[in-house]
C-alpha cells in the first residue's frame, strides 16, 4: 500500500511543479480571442502599443499614426506591454472589445 502512494505523490509533485513553472509567464499564453461576429463587423487597428492612461491605450499604427482607444472591464484583453505588437477590434465609438497580442 505505501509503495503506491510513493508514485501518486511524485506524479502530484510534479504535475505542481509544472504547473508553477508555466503560471510564472503570464505572457505565456494568449487570453483575448475575438470572436468571429467580431472579426466580421468590427474595425481593426494594428500597431504598437505605445503607453496606457488609465482606461485609454494609445497603439501606434502602421502609418505612424497615434491612435486612443478605450478599455474597460467588458474588453477582452491579452497581457500586454508598450512596445507590444497589438490587434485592437473596435466600435466606431472607439471602444474596444478585444485587444490581442501578435506576432
Amino acid at each position: 500500500m505505501k509503495a503506491a502512494i510513493l508514485p501518486v505523490l511524485l506524479a502530484g509533485f510534479l504535475l505542481a511543479w509544472i504547473g508553477a513553472a508555466y503560471s510564472a509567464n503570464p505572457m505565456s499564453e494568449k487570453e483575448a480571442s475575438p470572436t468571429l461576429k467580431e472579426r466580421l463587423t468590427k474595425d481593426t487597428i494594428k500597431g504598437t502599443l505605445m503607453r496606457t492612461e488609465g482606461e485609454y491605450y494609445y497603439i501606434k499604427d502602421n502609418d505612424g499614426i497615434e491612435q486612443k482607444v478605450h478599455v474597460d472591464k467588458s474588453t477582452k484583453l491579452d497581457k500586454v506591454l508598450p512596445g507590444d505588437m497589438v490587434k485592437a477590434y473596435v466600435t466606431d465609438k472607439r471602444h474596444t472589445t478585444t485587444l490581442e497580442r501578435v506576432n
